[in-house]
């Protein structure tokens, strides 16, 4: 019997350690969706910025004045400078997606592993044929095993 005790043990402290990894699990798979929706959306901005200040006269005319032709590559570093920031933002966007998607995948894996846990704990910690409730060892009951009398089934 000890051997199954010492199993029965060892499960019980497997399945509290796998209870707080997968809390720990959930809360980061949580962090982490709240974050990629702050990286979608920090996206989207990115991508409207860039659009509204899209360069349309790329082309100079010969005709310009130095002060045209400056404004004009202005424009373009400026506007070449918001399709980086976009860009920049598209690829944590999809990182942080693929990071809560990972963190998703583990939770599930997790409660899977919790599920089965529980599930041999409580066929462990079952009650057997032939053993009495109140004794770990199969004795009537705890003084049994110094050869007192059970007095607490006669009223």
């Amino acid at each position: 019997m000890s051997v199954l005790r010492f199993l029965t043990h060892t499960v019980l402290a497997c399945w509290v350690a796998v209870t707080a990894v997968v809390v720990a699990t959930a809360l980061h798979w949580f962090t982490a969706g709240a974050t990629a929706e702050v990286k979608v959306q920090r996206a989207l901005d990115a991508q409207k910025e860039a659009n509204n200040n899209s360069v349309t006269d790329s082309w100079q005319d010969p005709e310009d004045t130095l002060e045209q032709r400056e404004e004009a590559v202005e424009r373009q570093r400026n506007y070449n400078r918001l399709v980086l920031k976009s860009e920049s933002a598209n690829e944590e966007m999809s990182e942080a997606i693929h990071l809560a998607q990972i963190e998703r995948k583990h939770f599930w894996t997790q409660i899977a592993v919790w599920a089965g846990l529980t599930l041999l704990g409580s066929a462990l910690l079952a009650e057997r044929p032939g053993r009495s409730p109140r004794s770990s060892e199969g004795l009537p009951w705890p003084g049994a095993a110094l050869g007192e009398r059970d007095d607490s089934t006669h009223f």
